[in-house]
């Protein structure tokens, strides 16, 4: 791609597409489109994937966000793919327009339109303390693979952080955390749509945040762990996040987070990003039809194309 492309919910800085492309070796832009063709040729021969032509765009961003290595973007699409037939409940059967609606007096959910001066982006979730009975968890997940798919088509960032305002968390909220549903939508998120999480920030202010915490800590891997900052207040958070960046509530300057949550809902729900995802789920694999190798063989590139080797 030539530049980025405007979006009515995110904000770049300045020469953000440069600097993320220099920070992954991509200096040089012809490397970069050596590396996309590879990749690109590689999905188009995998004789598995329901669907072999995607954006360039996509690639190219998909391929940054695994920090420019071939072969981990070979793998995590092939298990994006693969995780669509395996996890229905988490890719498939889209209703953008409606299903999350209930969702959105329980949780308000969002992109922050300002990315970090380090080009991290952050994804923000506020629970309200209402309807808390009928929070569902694969939902809220469902809600962030949306949001995940959305950056991918349209951002250009090293990562992202999560950030979770557990103030208004409830007993009834708390009952509906399961470390297994916990575990496998993290684990889909930063491993098949290819993000890197940089940290995951609790608030607390609940005296049920105590529990969450330790639901939590059941289902993250030993990295993700590692990567968890718990907050007494929304006031440190500032140690991270730039203060100006975050809503109203959590004492920033940007809008409040309803009106994030119903900026980025208009947008996740167009028909232009309706139709990306459609096109999302229909990218399943046909085991039936993949290569019978073994799985270093699989994940290498021996079945399928090779980078050019130059030689001065």
């Amino acid at each position: 791609m030539e530049a980025l492309k405007p979006s009515p919910i995110l904000e770049f800085n300045e020469n953000q597409l440069a600097n993320v492309r220099k920070s992954f070796g991509y200096d040089d832009v012809s490397k970069l489109k050596q590396d996309l063709d590879q990749f690109e040729d590689w999905i188009s021969k995998q004789p598995h994937f329901t669907v072999k032509e995607f954006d360039r765009d996509f690639l190219e961003r998909y391929l940054i966000y695994c920090k420019g290595s071939i072969e981990r973007a070979k793998q995590r699409f092939d298990k994006l793919c693969t995780y669509t037939n395996q996890m229905p409940e988490f890719l498939r059967n889209w209703d953008i327009k409606n299903e999350f609606l209930p969702l959105f007096n329980i949780c308000h959910t969002y992109i922050l339109p300002k990315p970090g001066p380090d080009n991290y982006r952050v994804i923000l979730a506020k629970v309200t303390g209402v309807d808390d009975d009928k929070f569902e968890l694969i939902e809220f997940y469902r809600y962030l693979i949306v949001l995940g798919a959305y950056m991918m088509h349209n951002d250009y960032c090293h990562g992202y952080e999560l950030v979770g305002d557990c103030r208004g968390v409830t007993m009834g909220l708390v009952k509906k955390l399961n470390p297994v549903i916990i575990h496998k939508g993290l684990t889909l998120i930063s491993e098949a749509l290819g993000q890197r999480m940089k940290k995951i920030h609790l608030i607390s202010g609940s005296k049920f945040f105590d529990t969450v915490v330790v639901v939590f800590k059941q289902a993250l891997s030993a990295k993700l762990a590692q990567r968890l900052v718990i907050h007494d207040s929304y006031e440190s958070l500032y140690d991270h996040i730039p203060r100006e960046h975050l809503p109203k509530e959590l004492g920033g300057n940007e809008k409040s987070s309803q009106e994030l949550n119903d900026l980025n809902f208009k947008e996740i729900s167009s028909d232009k990003h309706i139709a990306v995802m459609k096109k999302m789920e229909a990218a399943t694999t046909d085991e039936a039809c993949r290569q019978s190798a073994k799985f270093n063989e699989e994940y290498s590139g021996t079945p399928g194309s090779f980078k050019t080797l130059c030689v001065d």
